[in-house]
């Protein structure tokens, strides 16, 4: 009778944890300053020649190297996430927010001698995701057996999901220059990763009565509540090399996967079950009570190899075209976060505490991926640059999450489908500096999303949850850049 209820509540919880949120958080290129960026100051592996600039490809600070450079760049976004019927029909999931990005400060200096050294510094924030919803559903419908609640009951359903992920990041380089046409580099970076994500949901029936005329009916409940915030500090390293021959470019980046420093993480978890036939015709109920709180939990996050290709062309009259690509290698699943396998369902068990880290478990597995960037750079005048870019930005996820997928712990990159970006903006040339100033566009959608929960067909066999199915999902984000480079 033990291993029957233990596989009951396997079963039961396996549906319960099987929902997921999303946001722009399975992507590597989502940020403006990398390999497949051009109007954010220093976002390119190949020569520009906006010297003095802390580029993503360290090589390049000393191939036209100035002292005394400090580059202020911050990005004003709107974005926004659609789910059309994630929860049932007509229940949309919506989440828009606007945030003022301060998005880099960086100096360099240059020492020459028989060969010139540049040293760089950077600090870069990464706001990767801020997604929040809430929805409800409030009708009649038939969700009990009829041998016990005869007709429609009434329902109702509430979902709340929040994830908000950010990156601040802090480089230091050393380049040498070794002749005309060659220039190797050495980034050391530190990653500081927070991340608040939460999940929350009810589903409640009124069991119908007898025919009593007794208005205080007995109800079935369920209602789990997920959530954890970490943070994690890790360091990899950047070897970059430029070459340059007249209007010909080439530049490469190899990133060494992320070593972990330290890192806390928090899980809390609720969970109540009452009057829950499982068993659709039996007269079996089930009832759970489940609650916990893990702090000072350490915390693993990986980041993989990596390797950046790119070219430049000058073609003449004060202009220049890019083309970039990156390879990331794939991660294997590997846990966040191992909860300890303590107190969470009661009655306090030795097969219920077996459950405890299966079931709060937080964990990733990504699929290696290819991005690629276009760009080019036009001088307009003696004094103002025209710049555009497009880049790709595909999906790593690789956890496997389908409308018939077994639970296999909760993941903090679900986000579907690929994202595609563009810049176009302007430099205007200062006395002292340099302007920057554009657009960026970000766009993706899918019709392959996985409904968290669907209430539209919450019934006893799936826990009131709903059978989910996949649907439409859409990011949609536009900003403003400004920065603004200093040259003493």
């Amino acid at each position: 009778m033990i291993s029957f209820y233990r596989s009951l509540y396997t079963l039961c919880f396996c549906l319960i944890f099987s929902g997921q949120l999303m946001a722009q958080d399975a992507n590597y290129w989502n940020s403006s300053f990398g390999p497949g960026g051009l109007l954010t100051p220093g976002a390119t592996i190949v020569n520009d020649r906006d010297s003095g600039l802390y580029y993503y490809n360290p090589a390049l600070i000393a191939l036209h190297p100035k002292n005394s450079v400090s580059i202020s760049t911050s990005v004003y976004q709107l974005g926004q996430y659609n789910i059309k019927n994630g929860v049932g029909m007509g229940k949309n999931l919506k989440s828009t927010g606007v945030q003022i990005i301060p998005l880099m400060v960086s100096g360099n200096l240059f020492f020459k001698g028989k060969k010139t050294i540049a040293l760089g510094y950077s600090l870069v924030h990464d706001p990767v995701g801020n997604y929040q919803v809430t929805q409800r559903s409030d009708k009649k419908m038939n969700i009990l057996d009829n041998s016990y609640s005869p007709g429609d009951e009434n329902f109702v359903g509430q979902y709340a999901a929040h994830n908000k992920i950010s990156n601040t990041i802090a480089n230091g380089s050393l380049a040498v220059k070794l002749n005309e046409n060659w220039s190797v580099g050495l980034t050391l970076e530190a990653k500081l990763r927070s991340q608040d994500y939460a999940e929350q949901y009810s589903a409640r029936a009124l069991i119908n009565g007898d025919d009593t005329g007794n208005e205080i009916l007995p109800m079935t409940n369920m209602q789990s509540s997920y959530q954890i915030n970490y943070w994690n500090i890790g360091v990899r390293f950047k070897f970059g090399a430029a070459y340059e021959h007249g209007p010909h470019h080439l530049g490469v980046v190899i990133t060494a996967p992320r070593l972990n420093i330290k890192g806390n993480g928090t899980i809390t978890n609720d969970l109540i079950i009452d009057d829950l036939h499982a068993i659709p015709g039996s007269s079996l109920i089930l009832n759970v009570l489940g609650n916990t709180r893990q702090s000072g939990l350490p915390i693993k996050y990986r980041d993989p190899f990596s390797i950046a290709l790119g070219y430049g062309f000058d073609f003449g009259n004060g202009g220049e075209f890019f083309l970039t690509g990156e390879y990331f290698a794939k991660i294997g699943r590997y846990n966040i976060v191992n909860p300890q396998n303590t107190t969470f369902l009661r009655p306090d068990n030795e097969s219920n505490r077996n459950l405890t880290n299966e079931l709060l478990q937080f964990n990733e597995q990504r699929k290696s991926v290819t991005n690629f960037s276009i760009g080019i750079k036009q001088a307009l005048s003696s004094k103002l640059i025209g710049y555009a870019s497009l880049r790709t930005d595909f999906n790593y996820n690789d956890n496997g999450v389908t409308v018939d997928s077994d639970f296999n712990g909760h993941h903090p990159n679900t986000a579907t489908w690929n994202t595609y970006h563009g810049q176009f903006g302007i430099n205007v040339k200062r006395r002292k500096g340099n302007l920057h100033a554009g657009l960026l566009l970000s766009y993706g959608s899918t019709n392959r999303f996985v409904q968290p929960l669907n209430f539209d067909t919450a019934n006893e066999e799936n826990q009131l949850q709903g059978f989910a199915s996949t649907t439409n999902a859409q990011y949609l984000s536009a900003g403003v850049l400004i920065g603004y480079i200093f040259n003493l």
